[in-house]
């Protein structure tokens, strides 16, 4: 590993098994998009399948089967954690127990993932449970430079639908963030575009979506999650000990 850490951040694949494959094919573009730049880690910051269907799953583990860099996932709403368990049998980093929150300590930047979905809803939440975990987590290396990954938005875009379905006890997120100022990034999906916004003193960028792109609805009247012909893409973080963390938005 130089002294250059790239990490690629790949979100709201809705991998299907119904759609001629075209969804796996963005996915795989993304993946091969990532190897040409040698990434050090990829992340896949939820909604890897449409439906939380098992044949989705096959597909989407096919599509991962030789990943360019040592790669990670997290769940999103259109997730199942059982199904993610047993369709990702080598993925050995997943904890024992009900969430699928961890971190990641060998690179020079961690990695603290956590899940924060809810079974059969749209929104996320961050249980007491949950909030714990990640303040413990964090408090264990809190000179380490850290990215904080998640699903759902942890602030506000002004967008009418996805601030509702965004992840709920936003403040208390924000609270536990506050206590920790080597997060330097927090990251997540969901929203299907690029949206960078603030967590206390950490940059939150939203990835787009490798399958496709939402407009925005901010006043009344206008469409609520519109589709667009704006191009879907993935997001290239990069990292140096002497100049800090820069986002880059990588279009398909």
């Amino acid at each position: 590993m130089s002294s250059k850490f790239l990490l690629a951040q790949i979100s709201d694949t809705h991998v299907r098994a119904d759609d001629d494959g075209a969804a796996a094919r963005n996915l795989k573009t993304a993946l091969a998009q990532a190897g040409k730049y040698k990434v050090d880690v990829i992340l896949l910051t939820g909604d890897l399948v449409n439906d939380e269907r098992d044949d989705e799953y096959a597909v989407f583990a096919c599509a991962i089967a030789d990943p360019p860099a040592p790669l990670f996932v997290l769940p999103g709403n259109h997730d199942d954690r059982a199904r993610m368990r047993t369709w990702l049998p080598s993925h050995t980093y997943f904890p024992r127990g009900d969430f699928l929150s961890y971190a990641l300590d060998q690179f020079p930047v961690r990695i603290v993932a956590i899940d924060q979905i809810v079974p059969g809803e749209t929104h996320g939440a961050l249980t007491p449970q949950q909030a714990d975990w990640l303040d413990r987590t964090l408090a264990e290396a809190p000179d380490k430079p850290t990215i904080v990954a998640l699903h759902h938005p942890p602030f506000s875009t002004y967008d009418l639908l996805f601030d509702q379905i965004g992840l709920f006890d936003r403040d208390t997120f924000k609270s536990v963030i506050s206590r920790h100022r080597q997060v330097i990034r927090v990251i997540c999906g969901h929203h299907h575009r690029l949206a960078i916004g603030q967590v206390a003193h950490a940059p939150a960028i939203v990835a787009p979506s490798t399958s496709w792109v939402y407009g925005l609805a901010l006043n009344p009247g206008q469409d609520l999650a519109p589709k667009t012909a704006e191009q879907p893409g993935w997001m290239l973080h990069a990292w140096t000990k002497e100049g800090g963390l820069a986002s880059h938005f990588m279009g398909l």
